[in-house]
């Protein structure tokens, strides 16, 4: 193993592996509008049938599309500018939380004292992250050049 795969191996990421192929794959995609699968997956050193799934999903999400054939390849199909980090992260996903005693109406603790200040705690570091994944807007990540050509072919 080098340095960096031994380093990677022993990181817990807070971005599942689908979630943050999702944000490269958007870019990639605003960047090189009908690239197919195998050279999105290629270029981005991914899984390609994982990287399928995540097509998919954002695909169902309204985001890309992937068409076969000789025109074909993957695009993006809603202005970056529209969409946040966050949106991208839920669409392959479903809602971010911190901890799954958010999914509770009241956590095992709450339920035995009546107050529970780690879930509190919870919800505060869980909307610090929906603030900070929805300020970034997925235009903030395309190279400037391939963002003005993809704004230029949606006004043609």
């Amino acid at each position: 193993m080098d340095s960096i795969t031994e380093e990677a191996a022993s990181v817990r990421t807070l971005l599942r592996r689908e979630e943050s192929y999702a944000v490269h794959a958007i870019a990639y995609v605003a960047e090189n509008p009908g690239a197919s699968n195998a050279k999105i997956a290629e270029d981005l050193r991914l899984p390609p049938a994982f990287l399928a799934k995540v097509l998919r999903r954002l695909a169902v999400a309204g985001y890309v599309e992937n068409r076969q054939g000789r025109s074909g390849g993957v695009r993006l199909i809603v202005d970056p500018d529209e969409i946040t980090l966050l949106d991208v992260v839920q669409s392959v996903s479903g809602p971010v939380l911190m901890d799954t005693c958010q999914t509770h109406q009241q956590c095992a603790t709450q339920l035995r004292k009546g107050y529970c200040n780690v879930n509190a705690m919870w919800v505060r570091t869980t909307l610090l992250v929906h603030d900070a994944f929805e300020s970034v807007k997925m235009a903030d990540l395309i190279d400037r050049r391939a963002l003005e050509r993809l704004r230029a072919a949606r006004e043609a």
